[in-house]
């Protein structure tokens, strides 16, 4: 090497140096900042959730992946440089694996290219304002520079006299990382592990109660872009408009009128813009804020953690306090304040049907029972979900367990879910106070469930309320159905037909309930898995309260899933939940003239199960 090439490589070298530096304070100056403790152990974590990802992952995940590695080859080039001619082997197993990272990021550079341009449509269709539309870009197109960098310094590699050239290259996408990916990469180190079930209590309805807490103090939503939690704002903050959300988001998917991405950088533009006195409804429509099903695809998918949905709780509950509804928005929540449940019917003897037809006890106080069968109000008052609770009440006789199941008749109302989606965070903490004390009356141990939605308030939500429901066990039908069979309480035959399989998102991808039904499904039948399935579940459409009310579409979600769900080939599709299989049994016979047939995991279970085994 002349020594024109000698002092070109030491300088930039140099600049790489410095570059890592930078990158090491800006980490340091947003860590405490957000307060985290960066150690090896949460790195570690951090790491180990990455690659869980990656291999339950999906295309977006895999280029994400081939960004990160490639990223990091680079910085090891550079820093290892000066010594990399000594330690040959080395040398060229990091220029093999340059292979396939180059690859992986030419893919990203494509669809990057391609999510710019429809994001631009996007951002126009969503009226954001001239600010907004150019942050978006600006950062798109900052991602865009850092692949294409990347790229060109991992070919520079192969070439020998020019590592100059990929110091250079390396040292200025560096700077990149250190001003524009330290936050978001804090922001994911913070909140990586964060349940997607975890709801912000604004007040304690328990404390209001009992006189602890002045109800005139409470503030309910926000009025002002500063009164966002501190979370809120640190998620919008942190988004650098990779678009996984986009991608997984139903509402974006079939046409309406939100993208979660979109919505993250009108809110981080209005507090950067007009501070913390902007009006968060200056810019974010309506329609945005109740097009989101609260599936939690777009958290789930987040590669640096943010969290859109905590936003999306925050906007509906200013909505509701004022009364910025349409009339299903208002009846929905008359009916529950007024009617005991959800449908707008007389609460009065809703399952007095359970005992006419099968016997099965009311619960009693000082009547022992192992079960208490939460029946929800789908089953409760719509006949073709009945169904689905008959099939399994006889699941249970075949397993000699009628005994143990008790319900609670007309002392059951709504589990409150509707409520707290909606945004009325006071109707849900009432119903799951009066639940509570109806469990702790009849000593309720183990609490059985057929809704999703009722699954995931039990398990969950009801837990920040009363922290006495942890000594509750709650199953989901596929659980209890599953435990049956392995202690040989029932049987099922195996019958030559696919079925395919829809997860709810309540019980996939908030609770992670996705093997038991799969171990029913399989052993009586072939199981076709749908693209997105399990964790990675596509919505019905009923979620966050959508159930009640509508929205500008272009296409129904629900329609959109049962497309999915027919290109498995299969004529039988399985759901989990009463309002996926209303939703998607409506969707077979609008769109498909009923061809596809839609039952409940307890109707298919009923109808292979093997009575002479």
């Amino acid at each position: 090497m002349s020594l024109v090439g000698v002092i070109a490589f030491y300088f930039t070298y140099t600049l790489v140096l410095f570059s890592i530096i930078a990158i090491l304070y800006t980490f340091g100056l947003w860590s405490r900042r957000f307060s985290v403790a960066i150690s090896i152990q949460r790195i570690w974590k951090l790491g180990a959730e990455e690659m869980n990802r990656l291999i339950r992952g999906n295309s977006i995940d895999r280029m994400h992946f081939a960004i990160v590695v490639g990223l990091l080859l680079s910085i090891a080039f550079a820093l290892l440089g000066p010594a990399l001619p000594y330690l040959l082997p080395l040398l060229y197993l990091m220029l093999a694996l340059t292979l396939p990272a180059i690859a992986g990021l030419l893919l990203s550079l494509y669809w990057r290219l391609q999510l710019l341009n429809k994001s631009d449509r996007l951002n126009r269709k969503l009226n954001g304002s001239k600010e907004m539309i150019f942050n978006s870009k600006k950062l798109q197109v900052i991602l865009i520079v850092v692949i294409v960098f990347t790229i060109a310094q991992l070919i520079v590699e192969w070439i020998t006299g020019f590592e100059w050239l990929a110091n250079l290259l390396d040292a200025t996408k560096n700077l990149f990382i250190a001003i524009y990916y330290a936050r978001p990469s804090i922001n994911l180190i913070k909140n990586f592990d964060r349940p997607i079930t975890k709801v912000q209590l604004p007040f304690e309805l328990k404390k209001i109660q009992s006189g602890e807490v002045d109800a005139a103090q409470v503030k309910v939503g926000v009025d002002k872009i500063g009164e966002l939690s501190s979370d809120a704002i640190a998620s919008c903050d942190s988004c650098v408009e990779i678009g996984a959300c986009e991608a997984a988001c139903p509402a974006t998917a079939t046409g309406r009128l939100l993208s979660p991405r979109v919505l993250v950088r009108k809110v981080s533009v209005l507090k950067e813009s007009n501070g913390d006195d902007a009006d968060p409804f200056k810019e974010i429509l309506d329609d945005e804020v109740w097009s989101c099903t609260t599936c939690g695809a777009c958290v789930y998918s987040c590669p640096v953690g943010v969290d859109h949905l905590g936003l999306i709780y925050q906007l509906r509950r200013t909505m509701v306090e004022k009364n910025r509804l349409d009339q299903k928005k208002s009846s929905l929540l008359m009916n529950l304040m007024q009617g005991g449940n959800s449908m707008g019917l007389p609460n009065y003897a809703r399952n007095s049907w359970i005992k006419d037809e099968f016997g099965i006890s009311e619960a009693r106080e000082g009547k022992p029972f192992e079960y208490l069968l939460w029946v929800g109000c789908m089953p409760s008052f719509d006949e073709r979900s009945r169904e689905s609770v008959r099939s399994l009440l006889k699941i249970v006789r075949e397993a000699g367990l009628s005994d143990k199941l008790a319900y609670l008749g007309d002392e059951e109302t709504c589990c409150g879910d509707p409520a707290r989606r909606l945004g009325e965070e006071g109707t849900f903490q009432n119903y799951a106070l009066t639940n509570i004390e109806i469990f702790k009356k009849y000593g309720a141990k183990k609490l059985v469930v057929l809704c999703a939605h009722g699954y995931n308030s039990f398990t969950n939500d009801y837990i920040s309320v009363d922290s006495s429901m942890k000594g509750i066990k709650v199953y989901h039908e596929s659980q209890l159905i599953e435990e049956l069979i392995e202690k040989g309480k029932i049987k099922l035959k195996k019958a030559n037909e696919d079925v395919t399989i829809h997860d709810p998102c309540y019980l996939a991808r908030y609770n992670g309930v996705v093997e038991p039904q799969r171990l029913i499904l399989s052993s009586a039948s072939n199981l076709k898995e749908p693209q997105q399935s399990g964790e990675r579940t596509f919505c019905c459409g009923a979620g966050g309260a959508n159930y009640w009310y509508d929205v500008p579409e272009e296409k129904r979600i629900s329609h959109e899933r049962l497309d999915q769900l027919s290109a498995t080939g299969a004529k039988v599709t399985v759901t989990l939940c009463p309002f996926c299989n209303s939703m998607l049994n409506d969707a077979s016979s609008v769109k498909m003239n009923g061809s596809m047939k839609v039952i409940d995991l307890s109707q298919f279970v009923e109808e292979h199960l093997d009575k002479n085994g």
